[in-house]
């Protein structure tokens, strides 16, 4: 009987045929030359902490477009609105696990005491805009009656 294997078979392309060992019977790895033959790791990482960095540039928040009263009041908002978050996480953790604790107790109460501060704060500076919008509407307001006010002439 015949082999199964047609007669063209051993006439295909074999990639691995180039690395193949002919005193072993396994693949070998070709070696890959590089742009830096004969350096070794250290001089790699000495050329990487010896070549010259553009010095970052400095960067000055005093001109941003935001207030500073509203930069102010937004991060202490996000300070206090995520120590709220934390606290409350933690308490009801302490009340799943542990049950009614004095701590679960206390760690509600300074989520609260968090939760109160950030409404005050948000209430103060909606005062404080508030305030400063009523001021600038009745100095316009009284700029364009200045300019609105007919000339009267003394003359006659």
């Amino acid at each position: 009987m015949g082999s199964d294997r047609p007669d063209d078979e051993h006439d295909e392309y074999d990639p691995e045929e180039e690395f193949r060992d002919p005193e072993s019977d396994s693949l070998t790895i070709p070696r890959v030359s590089t742009e830096d033959a004969g350096g070794g790791i250290w001089s790699d990482i000495r050329e990487d902490f010896e070549s010259e960095e553009p010095a970052e540039p400095d960067i000055s928040t005093d001109e941003t477009d935001v207030p500073t009263e509203l930069r102010e009041t937004f991060w202490a908002m996000v300070l206090f609105v995520n120590g709220a978050v934390l606290t409350y996480a933690l308490a009801a953790l302490f009340l799943v696990f542990e049950g009614a604790t004095r701590t679960a107790g206390m760690l509600f109460a300074i989520g609260l005491a968090c939760t109160v501060f950030t409404a005050r704060r948000y209430r103060h500076y909606q005062r404080y805009v508030d305030a400063n919008d009523d001021e600038s509407e009745s100095d316009a307001s009284s700029d364009a009656g200045d300019a609105a006010a007919p000339e009267t002439n003394d003359d006659t």
